[in-house]
């Protein structure tokens, strides 16, 4: 829910904070000083004065609440020589933790060589949900979390005259620190009352709005050579490279926060209210996910050229991979005894099921081999079709062995007696999908370009798993075998055809229309015999631009797009024909208007209608609210006004606007509310002036308001935001 709610926002490109730096670039036309391209330095600041929730206003306009500042842009451009030239970039904004520092050596007929290592700092708000029958907002962990995000890289090229093409790339890239997930934990504290009848409670108390957080340790290493080289009018391309990845994650687990269930249990007769703090037991852990690989990769390309109307080109590639894997779940479950509370990991008592908790190591293997042939063709003059072929086969198998902890409690004596299961698991696969595609573009029709494309991608495949659980039985824990065998049947169908018009020199027309047909097919076979699923959805719709100049100070860009989709689903028998069936119709205009060449004014309105369907509203009572709908409408507006102050300052103000209606608290009472409810406003002033030929300097203060009513207002910030800037041309 607030992942989605905060990538709308994102792409509605109203977080003020973020714009201050970089509004202007919409007002070029009114920009009577612009941007040095090499040789300059930029140094700047950029705080705000955050009210309310600083930890959600950092998440959601990425400027931290220390502030940033330091040097934005840095850039030397130098000519060694007459054909040897050298360029360095660099940045280090403290507070958002964001480095460059690059250079890039060029001798011309020779190559290049060029090295560098970036560094970023992301935010994120460690909320969880929010519950309107109660107002229940449980952050129990610190909210400002932040992940960095480094990249280390070098590129080498040797390109002589006449010669073989000489490539080397490696990367080296990291993640580390701790964001939020979307995998909530329960708690009962939400207001829906609690009988000690079963059978007096129709909708649960339960809900899942605890918060967890994810802590990242990933690294990703890759390493590429190739060679390129051309004989006649046949070029060839071959290339070697390798990865490795080395991750560690680990998402925390809280369930059910400070519940505790008495011993001996409430009765339930007579029935009576139970108080949410008495309802489960709290489970406290983690959740550890380990994934090591090396893998290697060779692939060969070669293209010819047969004549001035046809050129072929046919390449292929092998992958290898082993893989090892670890996991670690391990929750320690809270336990009422008579002789006081114990919390052993794994914990259960008799008849009863405990927090699944385990240790497990494993390997995988993966081998994948891939060929493509095609031909690119260009029939007349006006007409170009492209055909190609593309075909896969992909094996893996894998295994792992896990060991479930499990701890028996006696709730009498309080004595915990360890219970451990051996869980082997395994898994083979074979797929073999293959993917013909056609691409065509004419133009032999004045005014008029037509294209399409069209891919088909089947698969079949055989997977087949092994795996344990476990099952209570009393006082013990024992082995629940199980495993699956699936033919699998795969049908990815594309198609797209468009045309642009340029029906005069004002009007520019262009419309496209879209379609994806998906079929997934699972059969059972062996022990699986008999059982089915089949998931089959399609989507289509259209999508309309056109660009309109009816005089050269004035240009309307109107953009509407319309998606339709249809889904249904089978499982042994049972069919659901429409459920998941989605709509979305999306609007958008932007109006530029120069009237001169001191002014510069731009309007942006974007208007989304989306809803995805369930069988509401077919079905009725609590069921037609656990089942509604999901609504994602929203609309979001700006207007940017740049002019000319005199020929040393540009001014500049920016207004913006967000606004999504969904939130519907009634519904509270039979599940969770997800619609997403808020607006947010903006409005930046800003001031860039010439101190002299080489020295620049931009001023900027806004201010911003944000109200989240799906987070109960609990995620509301405002306050004053500033920018500040000095860029010196040496």
């Amino acid at each position: 829910m607030n992942a989605k709610f905060a990538l709308l926002l994102r792409s509605a490109g109203l977080v003020a904070c973020a714009l201050l730096p970089f509004a202007a670039s919409h007002a070029a036309e009114a920009d009577a000083l612009p941007a040095p391209e090499e040789n300059y330095v930029k140094v700047s600041g950029q705080g705000a004065s955050y009210n309310n929730n600083k930890a959600a206003a950092q998440a959601r306009t990425q400027v931290p609440k220390v502030g940033i500042g330091g040097i934005e842009e840095l850039n030397v451009t130098k000519e060694l020589s007459k054909d040897t030239s050298l360029v360095i970039d660099g940045r280090a904004l403290l507070g958002s933790e964001d480095y460059l520092g690059q250079f890039r050596l060029t001798k011309n007929e020779v190559g290049s060589f060029e090295a560098g290592y970036k560094r970023f700092r992301t935010f994120y708000d460690g909320a969880g949900g929010f519950f309107p029958l109660n107002n229940a907002w449980l952050p129990i962990y610190p909210r400002a979390l932040f992940v960095d995000r480094g990249k280390f890289f070098v590129n080498a090229t040797i390109a002589m005259p006449n010669a073989p093409v000489f490539t080397f790339r490696y990367t080296n890239e990291t993640r580390g620190g701790r964001k939020a997930s979307t995998i909530w934990g329960d708690t009962d504290f939400t207001g829906v009352p609690i009988y000690s009848l079963s059978s007096l409670n129709p909708v649960s108390a339960n809900r899942k709005i605890i918060p967890a957080y994810i802590q990242l340790g990933e690294r990703q290493e890759v390493w590429e050579a190739s060679v390129k080289h051309t004989v006649g009018k046949t070029t060839g391309l071959f290339t070697i490279s390798g990865n490795r990845i080395n991750n560690l994650d680990t998402r925390s687990v809280d369930r059910y926060p400070g519940e505790l269930k008495p011993f001996p249990a409430i009765p339930s007769s007579p029935a009576i209210l139970v108080a949410p703090g008495l309802a489960n037991n709290q489970n406290k852990g983690f959740d550890q996910q380990g994934f090591k690989e090396d893998g290697v990769t060779v692939a060969g390309k070669v293209e010819t050229v047969i004549s001035d109307k046809i050129t072929a080109f046919i390449g292929g590639n092998y992958h290898h991979s082993t893989n090892d894997i670890t996991a670690s779940r391990l929750i320690a479950g809270s336990v009422a005894t008579l002789t006081g509370t114990v919390a052993p990991i794994g914990a259960f008592t008799s008849g009863g099921r405990p927090p699944y908790s385990y240790n497990s190591t494993g390997a995988l293997k993966m081998n994948v081999w891939t060929g493509n042939v095609g031909l690119e063709t260009k029939p007349t003059t006006d007409l170009r079709v492209d055909f190609a072929v593309r075909a896969e086969e992909l094996k893996n198998s894998g295994n792992n062995k896990a060991v479930y902890v499990n701890n028996l409690v006696n709730q009498t004596t309080g004595v915990v007696t360890q219970i451990l299961v051996d869980a082997p698991n395994s898994v083979k696969n074979t797929e073999k999908p293959w993917t013909p595609a056609i691409d065509a573009r004419y133009t032999g029709i004045k005014n008029v370009s037509l294209y399409g494309s069209w891919d088909y991608r089947s698969v079949t495949q055989d997977e087949r798993t092994v795996y344990t659980g476990i099952t209570p039985s009393g006082a013990t824990i024992l082995q629940s075998l199980g495993g699956a065998s699936d033919k699998v049947k795969e049908k990815h169908a594309n198609l797209k055809l468009g045309a642009n018009w340029t029906a005069s020199a004002q009007l520019n027309v262009r419309a496209e229309f879209f379609t994806k047909d998906h079929e997934n097919r699972f059969d059972g076979y062996g022990a699986s015999l008999g059982s089915y699923y089949v998931l089959d959805y399609d989507i289509y719709g259209a999508r309309l631009t056109a660009i309109y100049k009816p005089m050269p100070q004035l240009s309307l860009n109107s953009r509407y797009v319309v998606q339709r989709g249809k889904a249904s689903i089978m499982e042994d028998g049972y069919v659901e024909g429409d459920s998941n069936d989605s709509r979305r119709y999306q609007f958008a205009e932007t109006i530029d208007w120069v009237p001169n060449k001191g002014f510069y004014l731009q309007g942006n309105v974007n208007v989304v209608f989306d809803k995805t369907s369930t069988s509401y509203p077919r079905t009725t009572g609590t069921a037609a609210d656990v089942l509604h709908n999901a609504d994602n409408n929203y609309w979001n507006g700006s207007v940017i006004a740049a002019f000319v102050v005199d020929k040393e300052t540009d001014a500049q103000v920016q207004a913006t606007y967000y606004r999504a209606n969904n939130y519907n608290a009634a519904l509270a009472a039979a599940t969770d509310p997800y619609g997403a409810g808020g607006r947010d406003y903006s409005i930046t002033v800003g001031l860039k002036h010439k101190f002299t030929a080489k020295m620049v300097g931009t001023a900027k203060v806004g201010y911003l308001q944000s109200k989240n009513e799906t987070a109960g207002g609990n995620s509301d910030y405002h306050g004053p935001v500033a920018y500040l800037a000095l860029e010196h041309q040496f």
